[in-house]
């Protein structure tokens, strides 16, 4: 199994099923399935081969009788199971995950002699290439199941798991054809552990007395006649009169009742448990006869795609005759993440939601940490320890992100009254969140998914703080360097922020010896629930002995000494004008914004390398020759990119033009590329990665002074699999692979003392790395911009083995810019406007931003490799809302990209709304960066409104803010009652300030409606509902 969690934080691992305790969903169906089947096939999934069936291979729970083969994912699936039947009868089962679906299709699809039945039982599940990361997806396993002649029961909330379980193994055995198939959330149930509160006896198929190839429904009649738990093949939920009626599937059908409840939303909602076959006449017998909106909530694999209950709601309303009522569907991606808080949002895309009628008594934690560090186990701690409260149940969930600093575990932990059901789903903003490693918070906008008025607990790691003082804020920052997008939605959150100094706890005479695990918890008992010190003591004892010492004058004296809590946010975001300007100039590339949730990229942590092979060897062209010429047998493949996890593609130039003036100082170039025959596709909004290699002349003098051959054959364990290798030059590794002239951070000189031969470089570099040298050290990496290359040349001593330097190396990453065209438009190209970073650093030379630098001189015809980022920006639902842009600089590049989409529509007969564009630069005549195409546009009836500041052509400074308030009411009309969107792209410094606009537009029109509003929640709901983007570096 995957190492590093147990299967349960807070009891044995399982050893029965009869037991009421906590389990994950995938033990219940299990127990189903152990009870009721011959014999299971199970197919190993990918990153944990034991996720769906871990269960059934311990020894001691699985029946005896019971026949268990695991077998590989490969063409072909399933000749094994029907071979087995060719000398045996009875029912059985086969456990897979989604993806694996199309590799049963031979099999199934050919027409066999066979009274073997199948039960399917299929997790859905993903892995999106693309992006890197695993999905819930299940649209194209429905596709696959329709064409198999396969009925589909999907669980519509976790609480019915085993009813649905069961009543699938019914249908496989007295249904027609040759089963049936469970289908549920194969990530979400099985690594989420819920309280099984009620025992629901097991049904065996032979209680129904039913004879074979009966229908559906006679198999459901029976079952419900011997079940606690009745179910059907459509349920209906909410209001009996309603004029919006929702219609999903899957547990997205728990979320959105929920809300509806909570809220008293006046609208109903089917759930279609068993949506093949669909059951038409279920459906409309369902349907209020107030009805007048349908809207499908269904996942789609791309945006022009429907999803799978689409055709037959439309066709049963068609062919009923019930035109009258309007359908609209809103399709949501196989990575979308559910939570209560989206659920809420989509349904009020449909219709008004009143303020909530029903408080919510759940309480969310979310824990992230470094998947290596001590704090690991700490959210199975806390788990355990509340699970234990004899009034509360809980729901606990783990992920892991395997790319993002080399592996973040981050766990979510709900807690509700125990006589309530909750949803299982993603958490959307937690109340208090622990955060193990202040490094994390430079890729996650943690503070994003927690509540208004919440809790950060940040430890800090290896940093000793500087003390906190209003006079200080700047040395306390710096020790800090958390990204400013954080101490900002700090502040507009009000979010309550306490450190935990762990250096200073450890060096403390008085609390040197308490264990940092007592540390935490004693630290989230009394922000999470207000604990007084006797409380936290009672806790620590609960579930472990803490330690000895732990007193209550020692957990005074760690919240006095090692606790730092800000009391004043607002200090950390005032920004002077002149900061301002500094940042126009730093204007570069769409820089790897902030993500604002974790995505699960694998269900454990990255191998340890202590547990494998990983060392660097040297390859002779006579070893490599043996892998090319016997490929099968070393097993050998061949890939364009093999350390980078996500598809990516070899482009041309197509033309490369510099479209700012030759004498001006800044160089802002368009380039575009040929993608014809490439298979590279994009949408609005999303970004291209440029995966830039290193300057060759570069790369071939730091080869030079380290000594190194650069056509030298070297094996590299695989980034995406260590237990591989890529065969590889030194040259390549130093060109394509390690950002040997990027900033180095303190971890590599620290890194660097053991391999020191010269006892004043080892000094100068343990001064360096130490509290009293963190001037000096910061001056090297933010004046000094000293490289990897430059602190080798500064330390000649230090000269670490290649196979130790490789690894001490940071990768290059790519670089990421916001796509310039439309696909619609541009059929075969793609189009980026980019700026060239330069600047001269203290010792005279010329600098380049790397991948700027690299696309700046590319010519006509040069090739480079490229990737596709998703991105949150997306066009309006309905061609007619009006869209508001707002951008800086090269931030007007996903604008051109938009307003050429919207020219599209408008030629294909769309009626558009209307498009308002805002712009700033310093100098009309210089940087008016597409001006003809937007007066083009303008003179088009596409563009309705151009409001350009140039702030350096006229004495007072004028703003985009500025233009921006100029049109204040003609927005507000846009905005509030044409539900327009709002994107603002650039740098991040105009960010308070349009934030401040948007408020004034809301503000106005509340006043018009005389109504009270809260702004700070208005914002925040057009951020979640996408209808105000930020894409800002």
């Amino acid at each position: 199994m995957t190492s590093g969690l147990p299967v349960n934080p807070y009891d044995k691992p399982n050893d029965s099923w009869d037991s009421l305790t906590y389990k994950r969903p995938t033990s219940v169906i299990n127990s189903v399935l152990n009870a009721a089947l011959d014999s299971i096939f199970s197919y190993k999934t990918v990153s944990d081969p034991d996720l769906l069936d871990s269960d059934l291979k311990l020894p001691l729970v699985r029946r005896d009788s019971l026949f268990f083969k695991e077998l590989e994912i490969r063409n072909g699936a399933g000749l094994t199971a029907l071979g087995y039947h060719q000398t045996k009868s009875g029912l059985s089962g086969i456990i897979a995950p989604g993806y694996a679906l199309k590799y049963f299709l031979s099999t199934f699809k050919t027409e066999y002699e066979s009274s073997a039945r199948f039960v399917f039982n299929i997790g859905a599940l993903d892995y999106d290439e693309n992006n890197g990361v695993l999905t819930n997806e299940h649209a194209t396993v429905l596709n696959i199941s329709a064409s198999l002649g396969i009925p589909v029961i999907m669980p519509l909330s976790v609480w019915e798991v085993s009813a649905t379980t069961q009543l699938a193994v019914a249908v496989a055995k007295y249904g027609n054809g040759i089963g049936a198939m469970h289908l549920f959330d194969g990530a979400m149930f099985s690594k989420s552990i819920v309280r099984f509160g009620q025992s629901v006896d097991l049904i065996t198929p032979e209680a129904l007395k039913l004879e074979s190839n009966v229908s559906i429904d006679k198999i459901i009649d029976a079952f419900n006649k011997n079940s606690k738990i009745r179910l059907s093949r459509i349920d209906y939920f909410g209001d009996s009169t309603p004029q919006t009626v929702f219609v999903a599937n899957s547990t997205e059908v728990d979320l959105l009742s929920k809300v509806i409840d909570q809220y008293e939303i006046a609208a109903g909602l089917i759930g279609v448990r068993i949506p093949v076959p669909f059951d038409t006449d279920k459906f409309l017998a369902l349907i209020p006869s107030t009805v007048k909106n349908i809207v499908i909530i269904g996942q789609a694999l791309g945006t022009s795609s429907s999803c799978y209950l689409k055709p037959f709601v439309s066709a049963s309303l068609f062919y009923a005759g019930r035109r009258d009522i309007k359908v609209s569907e809103y399709t949501f991606r196989p990575d979308f993440l559910w939570s209560q808080q989206t659920a809420a949002q989509v349904i009020k895309k449909y219709i008004s939601i009143p303020e909530l009628k029903k408080p919510t008594k759940v309480k969310d934690f979310a824990f992230w940490c470094l998947d290596k560090t001590p704090e690991f186990h700490f959210a199975d701690v806390i788990a355990h320890n509340l699970s234990l409260e004899r009034d509360l149940a809980i729901t606990y969930r783990t992920k892991f992100d395997n790319i993002s600093k080399a592996g973040i575990f981050y766990a979510q932990l709900s807690t509700y009254p125990i006589n309530e059901r909750q949803p299982i789903s993603n958490i959307g903003e937690a109340s208090v969140a622990v955060v193990g490693d202040p490094s994390i918070l430079s890729v996650f906008n943690v503070a994003s998914s927690v509540q208004s008025n919440g809790t950060i607990i940040i430890g800090t790691g290896g940093i000793t703080l500087a003390p906190f003082n209003a006079e200080e804020v700047d040395a306390f920052k710096q020790s800090l360097n958390l990204p400013q997008e954080i101490w900002e939605t700090i502040y507009d959150k009000k979010i309550r922020l306490a450190f935990v100094d762990y250096k200073s706890i450890s060096d403390d005479s008085i609390t040197k010896d308490i264990l940092l695990s007592d540390v935490l918890q004693a630290v989230f008992w009394k922000y999470a629930y207000d604990y007084r010190n006797d409380q936290i003591i009672e806790s620590l004892a609960r579930i472990s002995e803490p330690s000895k010492t732990v007193t209550d004058d020692i957990i005074s004296h760690i919240f006095v000494n090692g606790i730092v809590e800000i009391p004043e946010t607002s200090l950390f975001i005032t920004k002077p004008e002149h900061v301002a300007e500094e940042q126009e100039e730093q204007e570069d590339i769409i820089a790897e914004t902030l993500k604002h949730h974790l995505l699960e990229t694998s269900f454990g942590p990255n191998i340890d390398p202590l547990t494998i092979d990983n060392d660097i060897e040297t390859r002779t062209r006579s070893s490599i020759a043996k892998h090319l010429v016997f490929e099968e047998v070393y097993q050998t493949s061949y890939a364009l990119r093999p350390d980078l996890p996500i598809n990516n593609y070899i482009l041309k130039v197509k033309e490369n033009k510099r479209i700012t003036p030759i004498e001006y100082n800044r160089n802002i170039f368009q380039i575009e590329f040929d993608i014809s025959g490439t298979g590279l596709t994009y949408t609005i909004g999303e970004a291209l990665g440029v995966h830039a290699p290193n300057n060759r002349a570069d790369v071939l003098r730091f080869l030079e002074f380290y000594g190194l051959d650069e056509n030298e054959i070297i094996a590299i364990p695989a980034a995406t699999d260590p237990t591989y290798v890529e065969n590889t030059t030194v040259f390549n590794v130093f060109s394509d692979r390690l950002d040997i002239f990027g900033k180095p951070p303190k971890k590599f000189y620290e890194s660097l003392v053991e391999f020191a031969k010269d006892e004043t470089d080892k000094r100068r570099l343990q001064d360096l790395i130490s509290p009293a040298g963190a001037s000096q050290l910061k001056a090297y990496q933010d004046e000094e911009y000293y490289t990897y290359f430059d602190v080798l040349e500064l330390f000649p001593s230090v000269r670490p083995p290649l196979s130790d330097l490789i690894q001490l190396i940071s990768p290059l990453k790519r670089r990421e810019y916001s796509i310039a065209s439309s696909q619609k438009v541009h059929t075969n190209e793609l189009h980026l406007l980019v700026v060239v970073v330069d600047w001269i650093d203290k010792r005279g030379r010329k600098r380049y931003g790397q991948a700027s630098k690299f696309l700046a001189d590319l010519a006509v015809g040069g090739e480079l490799v490229v990737s596709v980022k998703p991105s949150v920006m997306k066009l309006p639902p309905l061609t007619e809302q009006p869209i508001i842009m707002a951008g800086l600089g090269t931030g007007l590049a996903p604008f051109k990209a938009i307003v050429e989409e919207k020219a599209w529509q408008k030629q294909q007969g769309f009626q558009i709304g209307k498009i308002y564009l805002f712009l700033g630069s310093r100098h009309k005549r210089e940087e008016y960066l597409y001006g003809e195409h937007w007066e083009a546009y303008k003179k088009a009836g596409i563009i309705t409104h151009i409001g350009a500041a140039f702030s350096r052509d006229q004495p007072e400074k004028i703003y985009i803010q500025d233009r921006i308030r100029e049109v204040l009411d003609d927005l507000r009309i846009a905005m509030a009652e044409n539900e327009g969107y709002f994107y603002l792209c650039g740098p991040t410094w105009p960010v308070p300030d349009i934030t401040q606009v948007l408020k004034d537009i809301i503000e106005a029109d509340a006043k018009i409606k005389n109504i009270e509003i809260n702004l700070e929640a208005a914002i925040e709901d057009l951020k979640e509902s996408s209808r105000y983007i930020l894409e800002v570096y």
